[in-house]
């Protein structure tokens, strides 16, 4: 009785390396327009916070209402977090690579040997888990700036009450 070892086939596993780097592509794409994002937002949060504050003061100088006071720090605490939202989104995350292990062993004979749909195979293996990974991470970025912006719009309507509120003194 003979046994035979599976080999792969090596247009598969070739097909399948294209996919992997594709995908990982993908993602880094992904990941880099959800950090535009988030940086756009937490800038644009905190000048606007810095112009609420502004605004609030003499919000309340002019209407002198323990509302105001609550309508003028509730926009600035939305504000506030969106940007801490933005910036969350935005610290450094960790991830996962092809290891040094795995690289430093790639330029060895007993590598360089192999035969390559084994050694694609092995790598799409390392880079499928950081894509994983990687996605994992963006996920929780995309919650992160949907609060954001949630915060932000939250913030926006309560300038807005508030500027029309003085408006609406100033004309009567």
């Amino acid at each position: 009785m003979s046994v035979v070892e599976p080999r792969p086939n090596p247009e598969t596993v070739e097909a399948v390396y294209d996919i992997v780097w594709r995908v990982a592509g993908t993602e880094t794409a992904r990941t880099d327009g959800l950090d535009r994002k988030a940086a756009t937002l937490a800038t644009f949060s905190s000048l606007l916070t810095s112009l609420t504050a502004t605004l609030g003061f003499r919000f309340i100088e002019t209407v002198s209402a323990w509302w105001a006071l609550v309508l003028f720090l509730a926009a600035l605490a939305s504000l506030a977090g969106s940007v801490l939202m933005g910036v969350q989104a935005l610290s450094p995350k960790e991830y996962v690579s092809l290891g040094m292990e795995y690289l430093d062993r790639l330029p060895t004979w007993s590598e360089l040997t192999k035969r390559p749909e084994d050694i694609r195979g092995e790598a799409a293996e390392g880079v499928i888990v950081a894509i994983a990974r990687e996605r994992g991470t963006n996920d929780a970025k995309v919650g992160q700036i949907r609060w954001a912006f949630r915060l932000l719009l939250l913030g926006l309507g309560l300038i807005t009450i508030e500027a029309a509120t003085l408006a609406g003194r100033e004309v009567f």
